[in-house]
């Protein structure tokens, strides 16, 4: 027999959520790695479970590393939990599962809840195709740097928020990436679960006090498809061909495919990097 890494998903709010399965592997778990013992023992007091836990939290991950390789040695079981939802995800615990790789250890993920795929799926908006993309930066530039990396992004967009960034993150959200539905989803699962189901502009004249306290997740319209060019191929092609012999950057020639055909920046950068590579293939000869 094996080690074992048990990757457990805890409830995000109500512990009705918790399943029988994440029961039993916490039960026969030699010890748990938990981000903070403070919070995992309410969950251990209510399922009425007494079990050794061991702190694993950002500023000591790296610390505990002995502390998985002796249970390594010994084949323990050990399961890895967070404060709320599942492990890794914005969440501690990425180092301890790649060491319990690197050791031979089985690693075993236990399906529960996750709070931007709840978001995400009482939204009202596309799930066909969503990008989840963590916690936002704290600095207005920073966050205008990643949303204008995003704009043109045609998926839905998911985004944990911090209460006290709520007001400051909604506002440059709306001023960079236009007036889109969105939701905002509070207190997931809890007395107070809240889904607003609305657009930036008015989201950003809604936020009270009231609206500011708990937790949030944050589920963005992604960018409309782009209308079908009526330009040919062909057409673009030589344009761009036709300026690259000019001297044109990269940048500018991308800028004005963006703005005389209609394309998208990623498509139209593509498209004049594979030129130059075909230039410099060709003139190599």
């Amino acid at each position: 027999m094996s080690a074992t890494l048990f990757i457990i998903s805890t409830p995000i709010g109500n512990l009705e959520d918790i399943s029988e399965r994440t029961k039993r592997i916490i039960s026969e778990a030699d010890f748990l790695l938990v981000e903070d013992t403070r919070v995992t023992i309410k969950l251990l007091n209510h399922l009425g479970i007494n079990k050794r836990m061991v702190s694993c939290h950002k500023f000591n991950e790296e610390a505990r590393r002995d502390v998985l390789l002796d249970a390594s040695r010994e084949q323990q079981k050990v399961a890895l939990i967070s404060d709320a939802g599942t492990p890794l995800i914005s969440d501690p615990g990425q180092r301890m599962v790649s060491l319990a790789i690197e050791l031979g250890m089985d690693v075993i993920a236990i399906p529960g809840p996750t709070a931007f795929v709840q978001a995400l799926v009482g939204s009202g908006l596309s799930c066909e195709r969503f990008v989840f993309e963590g916690f936002l930066p704290d600095k207005d530039s920073l966050i205008r740097e990643k949303l204008n990396s995003l704009i043109d992004d045609e998926r839905t967009l998911v985004f944990y928020v911090s209460p006290h960034g709520l007001k400051k993150s909604v506002r440059v959200m709306h001023e960079v990436l236009g007036d889109r539905r969105v939701c905002l989803a509070r207190e997931l699962t809890k007395k107070f679960e809240e889904y607003i189901r609305v657009r930036l502009g008015e989201l950003e004249a809604r936020l009270s006090d009231e609206h500011l306290k708990g937790e949030f997740t944050l589920v963005i319209e992604g960018a409309a498809p782009k209308s079908a060019s009526s330009f040919s191929p062909e057409t673009v092609r030589a344009f761009a061909s036709d300026r690259l012999d000019e001297g044109c950057s990269s940048k500018q020639i991308t800028a004005e495919l963006v703005a005389q055909f209609d394309m998208r920046k990623s498509e139209a950068y593509d498209l004049v990097i594979g030129l130059k590579n075909e230039n410099a293939t060709n003139s190599g000869d």
